[in-house]
């Protein structure tokens, strides 16, 4: 069986069997609802004119109608006027909360708990235009001279931002967006995760791997179970621009079909590199119970991507972190999308962090397949990182073996099987400890404003990664 028919096979078999599990249907479904709620709520209430409901008692009260109304306009909002029969009425209406203020004959008002609320300020602006415009009637003008003092010429207004009520609707949208990102990522890369591990606790995966190759049954789930988490986010971004089209109102906002675009593109981008490496983690253990701990280290990386995007399109989408993050490939997927909405970033930068991101998921593959590939078959107790990552992994001995030849290798086996030694001795292991913490807290001291506090946090994790390594990688035994 060719290759591509053999991956194509293992996906399809993904596809249909997850496709039919009632967590999958139920995911759907809530997305669904969740993405054409969200869409229809977004279109309808943004924008949206405030109106007030003011009540009139008397005909004084009633003179006042057309000052209200231009009053009204002059602030931005509407009002909707309702005659009463009397002064116990309005307390009624503005009780039940069915008007926010009533106006008693002209010379008092009635509100439930707020005085200052905007209805108030449109009311009592109304009666001192009226007051005043009777003021200079008595003192000799004609009507139109009084109304013309009363609206002097408007003053030129210097927008600095003319964008920021569009900028914080596209901040919003991104949000939710970045959200649903992070949730199906998750959830499909623990699927991932999940299902190497069943197959391996189940033996399953020994059936498989004899007519099968590790790495083409390991492409295969990952193919397939992709092309579930992509239908999905196609599915439900199609769904929230239809039903913002339609719903009328103020519409999306007008980064919708970018940031849909976007999410999606970083979706297959994201998947592919951290689904392998869910799969190499789920290859590790041998029991869902210890799938968890196995998974942590991935779920924290995601977790921290996420929060980082937040604090980016909040704070400033064109700053150092946000350039530096946007091309270091386990950021990628949630900044970017931050930094081409919000930020000023071009198609070229966004081309380079694309080739970045798929030079790196290129070499996470080749060390996740080798992860897979050694670790598939192993039972019992999660396997070292160093040992499986060794040149030459190191074999059981054959069973067809006999007589002294038998016993020099069960020897060495237990030798193998024995605790290894470090390569660091426990001081300087502490060491290296104690200068990465302080690194990366004088680093998050500093701020991540300045470029110094940068290099200094990526020593310390630096140092934390050699620390790791130099930890587990064993010394070679001497012979």
């Amino acid at each position: 069986m060719s290759a591509p028919r053999a991956v194509w096979q293992v996906a399809r078999r993904e596809l249909v069997e997850r496709s039919r599990s009632r967590v999958m249907r139920i995911s759907v479904v809530l997305m669904l609802i969740l993405s054409i709620g969200g869409a229809i709520a977004a279109a309808r209430l943004s924008g949206k004119t405030p109106t007030d409901n003011i009540g009139l008692v008397g005909a004084r009260s009633a003179a006042l109608a057309p000052w209200i109304r231009l009053q009204a306009k002059a602030a931005g909002r509407r009002v909707r006027l309702h005659p009463l029969a009397s002064a116990a009425a309005a307390a009624r209406e503005v009780h039940d909360g069915a008007i926010a203020v009533a106006v008693v004959d002209g010379r008092r008002l009635v509100v439930k708990s707020s005085p200052s609320q905007a209805a108030v300020g449109v009311v009592q602006t109304a009666l001192a235009a009226e007051a005043t415009l009777e003021r200079l009637r008595g003192a000799g003008l004609s009507e139109a001279q009084a109304l013309a003092a009363l609206s002097p010429p408007a003053l030129a207004v210097d927008v600095l931002e003319p964008n920021a009520r569009k900028i914080e609707r596209n901040r919003g949208l991104l949000a939710v967006g970045l959200v649903a990102l992070l949730i199906v990522l998750v959830f499909y890369g623990q699927a991932v995760a999940q299902g190497v591990t069943e197959e391996k606790s189940s033996r399953v995966v020994e059936l498989l791997l004899t007519t099968l190759s590790p790495r083409r049954l390991l492409a295969g789930k990952v193919v397939g179970i992709g092309l579930l988490g992509l239908a999905q986010l196609l599915l439900a971004g199609s769904a929230a621009l239809l039903a913002g089209r339609l719903a009328g109102g103020a519409g999306l906002p007008s980064a919708a079909p970018q940031t849909v675009a976007l999410v999606l593109l970083w979706f297959v981008l994201g998947y592919i590199f951290y689904s392998v490496a869910f799969a190499a983690a789920g290859a590790l253990v041998s029991r869902q119970e210890d799938l968890a701990t196995a998974m942590t280290p991935i779920n924290v990386m995601l977790i921290a991507a996420f929060y980082l995007a937040l604090i980016v399109s909040n704070a400033n989408p064109n700053g150092t972190v946000a350039r530096i993050a946007a091309f270091v490939p386990p950021l990628s997927p949630m900044v970017v999308p931050a930094r081409m909405v919000l930020g000023n970033m071009t198609a070229i930068g966004l081309v380079i962090a694309i080739a970045i991101d798929l030079l790196a998921t290129a070499g996470l593959i080749t060390l996740a397949a080798r992860i897979y590939e050694r670790a598939i078959l192993h039972m019992g107790a999660p396997v070292k990182l160093g040992r499986l990552l060794a040149r030459s992994p190191q074999r059981p001995p054959s069973t067809e073996t006999r007589g002294p030849q038998t016993m020099k290798n069960a020897t060495n086996k237990k030798a193998e099987l024995a605790p290894a030694e470090s390569r660091l001795t426990p001081l300087a292991d502490l060491c290296l400890r104690i200068a990465a913490v302080v690194l990366i807290l004088a680093g998050a001291v500093i701020g991540f404003s300045h470029p110094i506090a940068i290099v200094l946090m990526a020593v310390g994790l630096v140092l934390l990664i050699i620390e790791q390594s130099l930890r587990n990688w064993p010394r070679r035994p001497v012979h």
